[in-house]
């Protein structure tokens, strides 16, 4: 069976110059997040989201342009659609020597976390016995060198260094495309899993520094998750772990229990 994956982003991937009570730069924490549904579902989740489009009753792209109580409206409708969420979030502060290896270049960082993406979604698919056909991966366009990222997936996948890097075969990275909302709604629902973890742990003088777990809590049965249900190392990669991203320890109980409808091979 085939599938579409659609995949956004939450926060800046700039790590130069980030973001403190001292100085302005990109936000502290990036998410990229993954919506990932069986061909055959895509008809299904274009009607919901229609339907929460008319419900709204505005033009909006992306979900930082909802109230609170929209958002999580839009997150309770989107799980009626049979598809999973995945995400990869960093907190930047955590990423040291990295940082200085890559010369603190934000597209190679972007590239690493796509690949780490990938690998949480290409285990989920070999898992279901979805990876017979290579998925249509589509990413919402941006300010990006996709020809570059392209050519390291492809890298790390003819040459996996490590054990997670195995479950790259199930993509041709070559045939990643990007597309604007505009041109391709469904990205929405990455956009909306992208949000929903970010603002776990978003702190910001306007939301008085109180992280909004309550999102990714609408959204959580639908992550991606092993046999026991587990999201955390599965649905969700912590770079490095869970510890690093320095979260409030409420929000950081909350990853290491939560759970979502568990995946079966």
């Amino acid at each position: 069976m085939s599938c579409f994956i659609y995949i956004d982003e939450s926060g800046e991937s700039g790590i130069a110059k980030v973001r403190d009570g001292k100085q302005g730069g990109s936000s502290p924490y990036f998410v990229l997040a993954a919506a990932v549904m069986p061909r055959a579902v895509a008809i299904n989740a274009k009607r919901v989201l229609d339907s929460v489009n008319s419900d709204l009753g505005k033009k909006w792209r992306h979900a930082t342009d909802l109230s609170h109580s929209q958002t999580v409206y839009w997150s309770r409708k989107s799980v009626e659609v049979n598809l999973r969420y995945f995400a990869v979030v960093s907190n930047k502060a955590t990423l040291g020597a990295y940082s200085d290896r890559i010369q603190k270049d934000p597209q190679k960082f972007y590239n690493k976390c796509a690949v780490y993406l990938l690998e949480r979604v290409g285990k989920y698919l070999l898992n279901r016995g979805f990876a017979n056909e290579p998925p249509t991966v589509i990413f919402e366009t941006r300010n990006h060198d996709y020809d570059a990222m392209r050519r390291y997936i492809g890298k790390i996948k003819d040459n996996p260094m490590h054990s997670d890097a195995k479950y790259l075969r199930v993509f041709n990275p070559f045939a990643i495309t990007t597309r604007s909302k505009e041109e391709e709604p469904l990205l929405k629902y990455a956009d909306l899993a992208s949000y929903a973890v970010y603002q776990c742990a978003n702190k910001t003088p306007k939301n008085f520094s109180i992280p909004e777990p309550r999102y990714f809590v609408e959204l959580s049965k639908r992550f991606g998750a092993d046999e026991a249900g587990k999201i955390l190392g599965n649905g969700v990669k912590t770079i490095h772990t869970l510890e690093q991203l320095n979260l409030d320890s409420d929000i950081e109980g909350l990853f290491r229990s939560i759970k979502a409808a568990p995946m079966r091979k």
